[in-house]
């Protein structure tokens, strides 16, 4: 993708270190740090909205999309991240003119000391808890996907349904989970970007894609079809940008 200012028109101001990102039927939702959503057409290559998240000033370091739009939305529940504070899971219900809170998922242990990340697997209705120590070790924790009736979940230790540990990635960024498979994205500083894939249930890495030729920080990931997407921060929010990779599997 060209730089993320080609996109604009000159009235939008781009806010905030690129982080989550999701993608639906051919739009990419790309949020930033404090909450500013973009939402981009990726066919004509344009922008469809930018707006401020409802209740969400976070940093939203991941995002993923639910299988099914209610409430007549064009677009599937949210599930965002918030990385810090609580590290809650923000759920939202998001549309180009606006947002909506509709739910807030809280997961606290001993064994998510740093920002936690939050993924969903939505052909399987599994939620995902990313976290651990800066450097390692880490894992994702297995939670069914809590109904989005209820305003607050707090789920607990008797909750999880499987422990994966992660001990390839350093430094955390976002995550996708697809077809028994998380893709992984790692790293903050040159030299130290890579995607990572790990097999759920063997919790055996797979495959590695090496990010390091493009020079950039790792953000956002999601798949369609036989593609990864990520997303990369830059000094200048207007230069982000959206890379495309075969998948290796």
């Amino acid at each position: 993708m060209e730089r993320l200012a080609a996109w604009m028109p000159d009235s939008v101001q781009v806010r905030g270190s690129a982080q989550g990102l999701a993608l639906h039927n051919g739009h990419a939702v790309m949020l930033r740090h404090g909450g500013q959503c973009l939402i981009l057409d990726l066919r004509r290559r344009s922008l469809i909205a930018s707006l401020q998240l409802d209740s969400n000033r976070t940093h939203c370091n991941n995002a993923s999309f639910a299988r099914l739009s209610p409430y007549g939305s064009p677009y599937p529940l949210l599930y965002v991240s918030s990385c810090f504070g609580d590290k809650a899971c923000l759920v939202t219900r998001l549309a180009p003119t606006g947002s909506a809170l509709v739910q807030r998922i809280i997961y606290s242990s001993p064994a998510y000391p740093v920002a936690q990340d939050w993924c969903l697997d939505p052909d399987s209705n599994f939620l995902y808890a990313f976290g651990g120590r800066k450097g390692g070790p880490m894992s994702l924790k297995k939670f069914r996907l809590p109904s989005p009736l209820h305003p607050q979940v707090i789920l607990t230790d008797s909750d999880v349904l499987q422990t994966i540990p992660v001990n390839c990635v350093k430094v955390a960024q976002g995550s996708k989970i697809k077809n028994g498979y998380a893709y992984l994205p790692d790293g903050d500083s040159p030299g130290n970007y890579w995607l990572h894939i790990i097999h759920l249930a063997s919790g055996r890495e797979v495959a590695t894609l090496d990010l390091n030729p493009i020079g950039l920080e790792p953000e956002g990931v999601d798949i369609q079809g036989p593609w990864i997407y990520i997303s990369f921060n830059t000094p200048d929010p207007a230069d982000n940008c959206i890379y495309r990779f075969r998948t290796p599997l």
